[in-house]
């Protein structure tokens, strides 16, 4: 007999994931390519999603993951309401929103870079970031 992981279970698994892969992207040797690949393995762990589903959405706008994370979400959590729409803060910021904030937010902390409010919109597809965020780690005059 088989036994189903719990939601709880899976999202430990995918933070375990996570941790790895920021610790590649913080101090691991990388080229672009592997950078990439990292900043794509932490945002889709973050976002607990997988990669059949990103191929599926046929997307790698940052706003539309998130979306499909907030998503997926409420699927598990079986909630009827759209948390994306439904959810917003006192300006206004949808979930979807803030999720892409605290992934750009979280991975420039982590390598000690910060992009400025105007920088970080133009960021809108998970190549811009990890190449943005590349760019800025390997250039001195970036760290803060």
């Amino acid at each position: 007999m088989t036994q189903t992981m719990t939601l709880k279970e899976r999202l430990d698994i995918a933070q375990a994931d996570a941790d790895i892969a920021l610790d590649l992207i913080v101090n691991g040797n990388l080229d672009r390519d592997g950078f990439r690949a990292q900043v794509r393995r932490f945002t889709l762990d973050k976002f607990f999603l997988t990669e059949e589903e990103v191929q599926a959405a046929g997307t790698e706008e940052l706003l539309k993951l998130a979306n499909e994370s907030v998503e997926k979400m409420l699927r598990n959590a079986d909630k009827s309401v759209k948390l994306a729409e439904g959810s917003t803060t006192c300006t206004n910021q949808s979930s979807t929103d803030i999720k892409k904030v605290l992934l750009s937010m979280t991975l420039q902390r982590a390598i000690g870079i910060r992009f400025t409010p105007e920088e970080s919109a133009e960021l809108t597809t998970l190549t811009q970031l990890a190449d943005a965020l590349y760019d800025a780690k390997n250039d001195p005059s970036k760290a803060r």
